[in-house]
């Protein structure tokens, strides 16, 4: 029972725009994830549990929703680092009208897509290695919902120990630590006769350069905190995902080496089908791309109607690409090709850049 309670009312990363009253006055944030029964806003501006505020959410399309909600929970600055969350507020929805609560569970599911891969389950063992108790005791249970088996520990040593007593599928580890660091546990993990190929994944605040040394000792993929839940079961499982067969490969780099209008142009005249994930320091962003035209965008961090979130995005200079070739249907939210918006992009570009330029000069 719940185990069914908890798939009904999973949250979603989903990006709004919202606003809320305190005695000081209304209070503008955002959401960082929500369902149809609740949602968790980005916010130090908090409220004593149990208080009732009306809610004004606005979706990524620009659809306006006055709801009510009673605050569940928070997470006060001090308690979000020591979880690697933001801080903030989560409401359960209690009232609003009718259609307003329609269109919110509309609106969550457009959202929902599969993190739990059909050939992942709990024959799936993992490690997680984190000093901080909180945080580790939420990553464990976000894995944990996601399928997989989870040994928690609280050291590198624990976990070489556990592993020496059955090999795990991978190990997902705190950067720095006081003993051992994430670095150090790569290399001893290469070392390792029956360790040497299980990939490591590393979360920390260490910047590029640290990122950079972690991937030159072998970490398979490193990320950023603050993370959200949905974004560790997705990375988590992209390193575990068997590899995809030579006919039908991915794609997968860092848009300093390939900027994302190439990408696109490349799917668009090759007249590829997937979904082109982004990533950009704890952001974020879906493409679902059918026979080169670009269908929907999602976003962990971007609101605003389709097209507009897209132009943002392609804005990205740096971050991780990961292309994913499978069947994509559904409608056509930009309604235009990829030519036409990498044209308007550029237009209102250098629109910007002259108007910079005119404001200058004055």
């Amino acid at each position: 029972m719940a185990s069914a309670r908890r798939s009904r009312d999973a949250r979603l990363v989903s990006r709004c725009r919202v606003e809320f009253d305190r005695p000081s006055g209304p209070i503008e944030a955002e959401t960082e994830d929500l369902s149809a029964r609740g949602l968790f806003i980005r916010t130090e501006a908090l409220l004593p549990v149990g208080e009732d505020t009306p809610i004004r959410l606005t979706l990524p399309d620009g659809t306006e929703l006055t709801l009510h909600g009673r605050v569940a929970h928070m997470l006060t600055p001090s308690a979000a680092r020591a979880l690697g969350r933001h801080p903030g507020m989560g409401f359960e929805i209690t009232g609003g009208d009718a259609a307003a609560r329609l269109k919110l569970r509309a609106h969550v599911d457009s959202l929902k897509t599969e993190i739990t891969n059909p050939g992942l389950s709990t024959t799936m063992q993992l490690i997680v290695v984190e000093p901080s108790t909180p945080l580790r005791t939420r990553m464990q249970r976000c894995l944990e919902g996601a399928g997989f088996k989870v040994t928690p520990c609280s050291s590198p040593t624990d976990a070489l120990e556990a592993a020496s007593q059955w090999r795990p599928d991978a190990i997902v580890c705190a950067a720095t630590m006081d003993s051992m660091s994430g670095i150090e546990l790569s290399y001893a993990m290469a070392e390792h006769t029956t360790l040497s190929d299980v990939p490591l994944v590393l979360t920390g605040d260490e910047g590029d350069l640290g990122r950079l040394e972690a991937f030159r000792a072998g970490v398979r993929d490193y990320i950023p905190k603050p993370f959200l839940d949905e974004e560790l079961v997705i990375r988590v499982h992209r390193v575990l995902a068997p590899v995809a067969p030579i006919a039908n490969p991915g794609l997968r780099g860092n848009l300093v080496d390939i900027g994302l209008g190439t990408l696109l142009s490349l799917f668009e005249f090759e007249r590829k089908s997937g979904i082109l994930l982004l990533l950009r320091d704890g952001e974020l962003a879906r493409l679902f791309v059918s026979e080169g035209r670009i269908l929907k965008v999602e976003s962990s961090a971007l609101t605003g109607a389709p097209r507009e979130r897209l132009m943002r995005l392609l804005d990205w200079h740096v971050g991780q690409f990961e292309f994913s070739p499978c069947a994509i249907g559904g409608k056509d939210e930009l309604q235009t090709s990829v030519t036409q918006l990498l044209l308007e992009h550029a237009r209102v570009r250098d629109e910007s850049d002259a108007d910079k330029t005119s404001k200058v000069r004055r």
